[in-house]
């Protein structure tokens, strides 16, 4: 991949990084554990950090583009596409993650990460309007790489509604208690139908066993897709890095294995109940096993059947 290279972390790995907590979110919302409070101070403000530069960068390089000279002027305009570029790589990240705390939220696993996160996507924004307006009048100019940054654009805005779309498949698969509420990805989506149909489509009620090998595909074409269609230009890869670290900071080290990988829910389940052995033999003894069960259980109606020979 071009994203890859000694010391530089391309913005295309946030991409990535979203996809990561998207598809892991049944995963850690079944551990019941809040965000890393650290951690999530230390995303904001990297964040804020980030946000700053762009804003004054991206004032600086408009300014750059009205220039009379036209060697500074092609200088300017380069940089800017690459500005935007990242601007846009970063964006799922911030939905996706703020999608999940506002589930937590709502489960009453963390109520405090939501509104920073929010927060954070919020800013960024403000920072992708300014973008998608430049975006714009490079369209109606006539500039190739606007067309391209659209594409991009474009590219993403699906992306990240199929990767909400995990989100809400997931809902769909919890508590009853959460089957008439609002879908999640309403306030972060692009297109909540479209999320809608990625849940049906991809989402583990569907595809069962096959859910893990079609997203290893999905994943495989979004990486090529970005490799061939991003700029190798990196205007701040040392952010990127940090904002990186900061995010998956925000899961609970028990999370993952010896060798680094996040855990399936399946072993989480099996860890929990050796974790957790003597309460199990306990209720068992003092027959309070049905609250240990996650299948709801009912008393069938009896029903009487006569038999007549003839």
């Amino acid at each position: 991949m071009a994203f890859v290279s000694k010391d530089i972390m391309h913005a295309g790995w946030l991409v990535e990084m979203a996809s990561l907590w998207a598809f892991h979110a049944s995963t850690l919302a079944y551990q019941r554990e809040p965000l890393s409070t650290e951690a999530v101070n230390e995303y904001w403000i990297r964040n804020r950090v980030r946000f700053d530069g762009w804003n004054t960068m991206l004032s600086r390089l408009r300014s750059q583009t009205l220039s009379l000279s036209v060697a500074k002027r092609v200088r300017a305009w380069d940089k800017l596409c690459s500005l935007i570029e990242e601007v846009l790589l970063s964006e799922p990240l911030a939905r996706v993650s703020a999608a999940f705390a506002a589930e937590l939220e709502e489960r009453q696993i963390d109520n405090d990460s939501h509104s920073i996160l929010h927060n954070v996507y919020a800013a960024h924004s403000e920072v992708r309007n300014r973008c998608l307006k430049i975006i714009l009048e490079g369209i109606e100019r006539g500039l190739e790489e606007a067309d391209e940054l659209n594409r991009l654009r474009h590219y993403l805005e699906h992306w990240t509604d199929m990767l909400l779309g995990y989100f809400l498949e997931f809902r769909r698969r919890s508590s009853s208690s959460q089957a008439g509420r609002p879908s999640l990805g309403a306030q972060y989506a692009f297109s909540i139908s479209r999320v809608e149909d990625f849940a049906e489509d991809f989402g583990q009620s569907s595809l069962g066993r096959n859910a893990t090998m079609v997203w290893t595909l999905q994943l495989a074409g979004c990486r090529q897709w970005l490799d061939e269609n991003c700029r190798t230009s990196v205007l701040s890869p040392k952010m990127h890095q940090r904002i990186a670290e900061a995010s998956i900071g925000m899961i609970k080290p028990s999370a993952f294995d010896s060798l680094g990988c996040l855990r399936s829910r399946l072993i989480h389940s099996i860890q929990y109940g050796i974790d957790h052995a003597d309460e199990t033999i306990a209720k068992l003894q003092t027959n309070e096993w049905e609250s240990l069960s996650r299948v709801l259980i009912a008393t069938a109606p009896t029903t009487h059947i006569r038999f007549e020979v003839g």
